[in-house]
This record gives C-alpha cells, sequence and structure tokens, in this order.
C-alpha cells in the first residue's frame, strides 16, 4: 500500500475513512480545497452531498483525477446512499477497469443483502429505500450482484456483506483482479481494505467542545440525553457565548469538573429550506467561535458543519491520525486560528444515544 487516495462527498466521511488506513499509512492529510500539489497519501472532501445532482456530478467528474494512480483508490459513499451515489460513481469510473462496490459498515449497523442496504433501528433491519443497481442502470452501468467467497467478477460489482469477515473476504476475491481498480464503500470496507491495522485512539485534552450540526434522528436523540451540557444558540452572538465560556474555563481551570465541558445546537427558524439552515448553523457556529478561546478538544456532528467550522477558524487541513472508534475519527488542524487543535468528528447518523454524554463526562486531563 504506497499510494492511498480517499474521494468522498463530505468532510466526516472523508474522515472517517482516512482514519482505517493510519494504522497502515501513518496520518492521513485529509483537506476541502485540494491544493495543485496533494500530497500521498491524502483523503479529499468534494462536498457535493448538499448539491444537485447536476452539479455534484460536475464537481467529482473534474476531482476524480485525484484518484489517477493511486493505490488504493478509495471513493467513499455514504452508508446510507445519500447523495447521488450513482452519478458520481459514473463520473469516476472511466478512469478504472474494474469498481468493486461494497457499502456495509456492520460496526455502525449497516449491511447489505441482495444488493439493497440495510440499516439496525429498534431492533429491526430497515431498507434505506435505494435501489443502487436500478440507479446504476439509469447511467448505463451494468452491474454485477456478488457474495463473499465468490470470484470476484471484471467490471462494476456490487457485495453483499453482513460481517466484517465477509468484508474481508469480498477484499480478498477483488484484489486479484487485473488492472485499475476502485473500491468504492464506507469505512468499514476500508478496514478491510487496510488490513484491519491497529488505528491508535488519541488522548482528548480537555475541555471538551461540541458542536452538533446535524439533525438527523440520531443527533436529536444524542443531544436529547446530554441536555444538561447543551447550549442552544439562535445566532452565536456575545449574550449566548459568555456562558459557554464560562463553562468551558471551568474545564481549564480544574481539569475535572461536572460541566467543565459543553455541546452547541443552532435553533434553526421554522421553515427554513435546508441549504438556508445550513447557512445559518455555520454563520451562528462561526460568530460563537469567533467569541471563544481555544478549548483542548472540538467535536464536530455533522460533515457540512465541520467543513464550515475550519473555514471559519482558518484551518486548512485535518491531519487524521487516529479514532475513537470506527466512524469516530480524531485529527489535528493545520493552519488557521487553532492551528495544531485536537478535532474529533462523525457524521451525524452515527452512534448510539448516549455517546455524546459518555463523551462530555467529567474527565481529568490524558484521560479518553
Amino acid at each position: 500500500m504506497t499510494a492511498l487516495r480517499v474521494l468522498a462527498d463530505d468532510l466526516t466521511g472523508a474522515l472517517d475513512t482516512a482514519a482505517c488506513f493510519v494504522g497502515a499509512e501513518g496520518p492521513v492529510p485529509t483537506v476541502w480545497k485540494p491544493p495543485v500539489a496533494l500530497p500521498w497519501p491524502a483523503a479529499v472532501d468534494a462536498g457535493t452531498r448538499g448539491m444537485s445532482e447536476e452539479g455534484a456530478r460536475a464537481v467529482m467528474a473534474r476531482l476524480c483525477a485525484v484518484l489517477e494512480g493511486a493505490e488504493p483508490a478509495f471513493r467513499k459513499i455514504d452508508s446510507l446512499l445519500r447523495g447521488y451515489v450513482a452519478a458520481e460513481l459514473a463520473a469516476c469510473l472511466r478512469w478504472f477497469d474494474h469498481c468493486v462496490i461494497a457499502p456495509a459498515f456492520p460496526a455502525q449497523g449497516r449491511v447489505t443483502a441482495g444488493g439493497r442496504q440495510f440499516r439496525a433501528e429498534a431492533g429491526a433491519w430497515r431498507d434505506v429505500g435505494v435501489d443502487l443497481p436500478a440507479a446504476l442502470a439509469d447511467w448505463g452501468i451494468g452491474v454485477r450482484l456478488c457474495r463473499p467467497g465468490e470470484p470476484a467478477p471484471p467490471g462494476v460489482s456490487l457485495w453483499d456483506a453482513e460481517t466484517d469477515a465477509e468484508l474481508d473476504a469480498v477484499v480478498a476475491e477483488a484484489r486479484v483482479l487485473p488492472g485499475r481498480v476502485l473500491w468504492c464503500g464506507t469505512a468499514g470496507l476500508a478496514t478491510a481494505l487496510a488490513g484491519r491495522a491497529a488505528v491508535q485512539e488519541p488522548d482528548l485534552p480537555g475541555p471538551v467542545l461540541a458542536l452538533i450540526g446535524s439533525d438527523h434522528p440520531v443527533s436529536v436523540a444524542q443531544l436529547s440525553t446530554a441536555w444538561k451540557q447543551v447550549h442552544r444558540i439562535t445566532s452565536g452572538g456575545a449574550d449566548e457565548a459568555a456562558p459557554i465560556a464560562r463553562r468551558l474555563m471551568q474545564g481549564h481551570a480544574h481539569g475535572q469538573v461536572p460541566g467543565g465541558h459543553a455541546a452547541v445546537a443552532v435553533v434553526v427558524p421554522p421553515g427554513a429550506s435546508r441549504a438556508a439552515a445550513a447557512e445559518h448553523i455555520a454563520g451562528s457556529f462561526g460568530r460563537l467561535l469567533a467569541g471563544l478561546d481555544r478549548p483542548g478538544t472540538l467535536m464536530v456532528s455533522g460533515g457540512e458543519t465541520l467543513r464550515a467550522v475550519c473555514d471559519a477558524l482558518g484551518g486548512t487541513m485535518l491531519e487524521v491520525d487516529g479514532a475513537l472508534a470506527p466512524g469516530v475519527p480524531a485529527s489535528l488542524m493545520r493552519g488557521g486560528r487553532w492551528h495544531g487543535l485536537r478535532v474529533v468528528s462523525k457524521s451525524g447518523a452515527f452512534g448510539e444515544s448516549t455517546w455524546l454524554a459518555r463523551l462530555l463526562a467529567p474527565r481529568r486531563e490524558g484521560d479518553r
């Protein structure tokens, strides 16, 4: 494994996939505004999740060049198949002889069966409602449905998998394909492709400031469980920043203090469109951060939010160097006002309802 490149449709996805390769590759620089000279290894966020299908395909067609010559070349897709998976994949295939699609992520309750994607919900498996083979066919792409243990066919294949062991089997079969292979999946496939190399769980300096920009039901449940430490803001002005700053100052002063960590969510105006909501959240967090001192650790939930937060702080790169759990990468911010800051990130759809409360539980410096 000598020249990893990851291309994702959002920043949290780029980071959680990059984290899978840290044990094999070392730290992986992850960018959202690719420089002319992109390093090896590297992960790139195309930022297409919230675009129109036409716009997303155009951006992906331009950025797919970053995968040329990569080994492995990894196209990260959403584990719930959100976004424009088929259209974006169609834009990339001209660079490759084969494409191995395996979107299962068992560690986060996502499996693939019969070419359909399912998520664990309330003790049952729910179809995510996307017919990926049909969507690919609409773009003129024929796909073979495969099971672990079967020989990997040439061309485009979509693999069932319900366990990590089955993802390992997919990788073992597909590695023998001749020519250029595009690996397409989630952190589940990435972990298998990296040989399950151990990834370090870094220390999280306190205090922790958590910014929750996702309205996914999972994130809503996590905020509800951690309600004692949640601040809800409407604009991020000085009056809203002051109590958050006081709470974080307690964490700086004492190392372990109930309430020394803080979570923040933005109240979106009723009836706002998704684009307007995203703009309001980004602006509110930007104003809030301008009025806060640097925390020990910054946690951000939601890919669009993370990108906006990094831009607000002047960060130009996140260097992935570990993970707290599958789907929860850790990185260091490079550039900007908080250069070197420890950052934890995750998709708004990931984690148990108690995840945020456990992250914000009182801890001493050096505790994990």
